[in-house]
C-alpha cells in the first residue's frame, strides 16, 4: 500500500488566527483556529489529497484496507485525530472527559491529548491545572466569576511537549500554536471563556456540571513526561518525547541525511508530521514498481501504511518531523 497525505479541514474558532492561513492553503476571512489534519471523526473527516487513492475518506480507506492503515486501533476507527492549532486569544478553560464518562454521557470516546509547542511567546504559559480542593468550590467560583483565581500555569517554548490527561483543566492561550496529537473524539467541556461574547453579546454555551464531574479535586497536576534520547549522531536525533496507553510521539531531526525508520508497532501504522524545513518520505510499496520518492514540507501529514517494510526520512539542511503511533501501551 501507499503513504497518503490529507486534504486540511480548516475549523473557524472565535480564538483563531489567520497566519497558518498561507501553509495550509485557506483563503477565508474567518479567523481559523484548528487546521485537522488526520481525522477519522465525522465532524471533520479527512480526504486523501492526490495519489492513487485521492478523494477516498479516511474512515473509507480504513474500512476498505483495515490491515495496512488502521492495524490494531482500540477504537474500530482511526484512533488519533492530529490537528494544528493557531490562538491568536485565549481558548476557553476546558476539560476533556475519560473513556468511561465519555461513553456513558456522550456516546464517544475520551480525550487524551498532547501539544507539540510550534510558536509561544517569549514569556508564554498555558493553563495547566487548577486549585480546586472540592467541587463545592469550584461550582461556587463558577456562580462568582471567580474561576481564574483558581487557574495555575506552566511556562512554555517552542519546541516543548505539553501532555494533557483527560480530566485535567488546561487552556492554550494568546500567541500560541501548537501541533495536537489526540484520541479521535471531539468532546469538550468550557468552564470559563474569560467572559468572552461574540458580535451579538451572546456567551458561549458552558458545560459547568459535567466537567464538574470529572474535575480531579485536590491535586497536583501530573509533571510533564521528559524527553528520551533514543538515537543521536552526527546529523540525526531522534527523541521519545511522550508516551501514554494512546499514542507515542517521537521527534526526529535530520541535518543533511536520511534516517531509516521501521514502524513504531508492528501491525501498525505510522504518522509522520512534517513541522520544520523540507525533506523527503522514501518507501517502497512492495508491488516490484521499485523505492519511491515523496516531499515534505511544513504541515504535511503522512499516514504510512503497516504493511510497509520501513522508511526512509530524508533531510535538507534542517528538517524536523514529528512521529507518532498508537498500541504501544506506554505511560506518560
Amino acid at each position: 500500500m501507499w503513504p497518503v497525505k490529507f486534504t486540511p479541514v480548516a475549523m473557524p474558532r472565535i480564538w483563531g488566527g489567520h497566519a497558518l492561513k498561507s501553509m495550509f492553503g485557506v483563503q477565508v476571512d474567518d479567523p481559523i483556529g484548528e487546521y485537522w489534519v488526520l481525522s477519522g471523526h465525522p465532524n471533520g473527516m479527512s480526504v486523501v489529497a492526490d495519489g492513487p487513492f485521492a478523494g477516498r475518506t479516511l474512515a473509507e480507506l480504513t474500512k476498505e484496507y483495515p490491515t495496512a492503515y488502521l492495524g490494531h486501533s482500540p477504537q474500530g476507527r482511526f484512533p488519533l485525530l492530529i490537528k494544528y492549532l493557531e490562538a491568536e486569544s485565549d481558548l476557553s478553560v476546558q476539560i476533556h472527559p475519560d473513556d468511561e464518562y465519555a461513553r456513558e454521557h456522550e456516546g464517544d470516546f475520551g480525550k487524551t491529548e498532547a501539544w507539540y509547542v510550534l510558536d509561544a511567546k517569549p514569556d508564554g504559559t498555558v493553563n495547566y491545572g487548577h486549585t480546586f480542593p472540592d467541587r463545592e468550590t469550584y461550582l461556587r467560583a463558577v456562580a462568582e466569576g471567580k474561576v481564574r483565581d483558581y487557574l495555575t500555569y506552566q511556562p512554555i517554548q517552542q519546541g516543548d511537549l505539553v501532555f494533557v490527561p483527560a480530566r485535567t483543566l488546561h487552556a492554550l492561550l494568546a500567541g500560541t500554536k501548537v501541533l495536537e496529537i489526540q484520541q479521535t473524539s471531539d468532546v469538550t467541556y468550557r468552564v470559563y471563556d474569560w467572559d468572552r461574547v461574540d458580535e451579538n453579546g451572546k456567551s458561549r454555551e458552558l458545560h459547568v456540571d459535567k466537567a464538574a464531574d470529572i474535575i480531579v479535586y485536590g491535586g497536583a497536576a501530573q509533571p510533564m513526561p521528559q524527553p528520551q534520547t533514543l538515537q543521536e549522531e552526527a546529523g540525526l536525533t531522534l527523541t521519545r518525547l511522550a508516551a501514554c496507553p494512546y499514542f507515542t510521539i517521537d521527534r526526529v531531526q535530520l541535518r543533511g541525511r536520511s534516517a531509516w525508520l521501521t514502524h513504531g508497532v508492528s501491525g501498525n501504522p505510522d504518522v509522520v508530521i512534517a513541522v520544520e524545513g523540507t525533506g523527503e518520505l522514501r518507501f517502497d510499496p512492495g508491488n516490484d514498481s521499485g523505492e519511491h520518492a515523496m516531499p515534505l514540507a511544513p504541515g504535511d501529514t503522512v499516514l504510512i501504511p503497516s504493511d510497509i517494510n520501513g522508511y526512509t526520512l530524508l533531510g535538507a539542511e534542517h528538517f524536523l518531523a514529528i512521529r507518532t503511533f498508537y498500541g504501544s501501551g506506554g505511560r506518560p
